[in-house]
């Protein structure tokens, strides 16, 4: 095998990154509903979403979409992450628009914040299931989301460039008036957490419905009419208790994501 075909069957990131054993976990599914509100939250990304899309209709997709490119990009094989963000961009091409307010899907400013839900949902979910992060772990996994950023055209150079000036960043656009500001985020956030179409989705209610409650941060959630209920009090507090103490019992096929899995045989590992 040349150099070159070897590079293109690596994966971006080395198997012992802090990406690679983060990113593995299911158990990070569980805040997605808030991770894809927190973005559609963003003026921008609602109106590229809305506009552009047919999230009301199917939610889901979306979801699908940015979930297998995520692990795509983590994961897969170079020439994979190549092809994908190629496919990427021609479609976020078209995402533009004057009205009500200028948006475009490569506004570093958009760009970066979709990047941010990505970022602190993972560890928030990683640290309330499996175990602590770091702050050396926490600035590798900047490190590698930055990376990570560049795929979907966002410049390493934007934003902040460590841990701590992200985590400045992060809570100021929560108390900001800008998340939030629009009526189409409210609507788009209650395709999220209670999605209507397909009809299948809605057997989903119960985890996405406290998943958006529960972990979607304050101000936000009371902005956007997702406060939490006795019943996602009650869920949240079932799954701290239980997955826990479940995750290390499960097989990795279960505990683990299908591309680090594949990623995972193709080492030997």
């Amino acid at each position: 095998m040349t150099g070159n075909s070897h590079a293109e069957e690596s994966s971006i990131f080395p198997e012992d990154s802090v990406l690679w054993r983060i990113g593995r976990e299911h158990v990070l599914l569980l805040g997605g509903p808030a991770a894809a509100i927190l973005q559609i939250a963003h003026p921008e990304v609602a109106l590229g979403v809305a506009r552009h899309s047919n999230f009301r209709q199917d939610s889901m997709t979306r979801l699908r979409h940015t979930l297998e490119a995520v692990y795509t990009v983590t994961f897969a094989p170079r020439r994979e992450v190549e092809a994908m963000a190629a496919h990427v961009r021609a479609i976020h091409a078209r995402v533009r628009g004057d009205s009500p307010q200028p948006y475009s899907a490569f506004s570093p400013e958009a760009q970066m914040w979709v990047l941010a839900t990505l970022m602190q949902t993972s560890i928030e979910m990683y640290e309330r299931f499996v175990e602590p992060v770091s702050l050396p772990d926490r600035n590798a996994y900047f490190r590698n989301m930055r990376v990570f950023g560049t795929y979907f055209g966002l410049a390493a150079d934007f934003g902040p460039q460590n841990w701590t000036e992200f985590s400045g960043y992060y809570n100021k656009m929560l108390q900001s008036d800008l998340l939030g500001s629009l009526p189409i985020s409210r609507e788009l956030a209650r395709h999220v957490a209670y999605p209507q179409r397909p009809l299948y989705t809605r057997f989903l209610w119960p985890i996405s419905g406290f998943s958006a409650r529960e972990y979607l941060p304050s101000p936000l959630r009371e902005k956007l009419n997702l406060g939490q209920t006795p019943f996602s009090r009650l869920a949240a507090k079932f799954a701290l208790t239980t997955l826990p103490l479940l995750l290390p019992w499960l097989p990795r096929q279960m505990r683990f994501a299908a591309r680090y899995n594949a990623a995972a045989r193709a080492l030997g590992r």
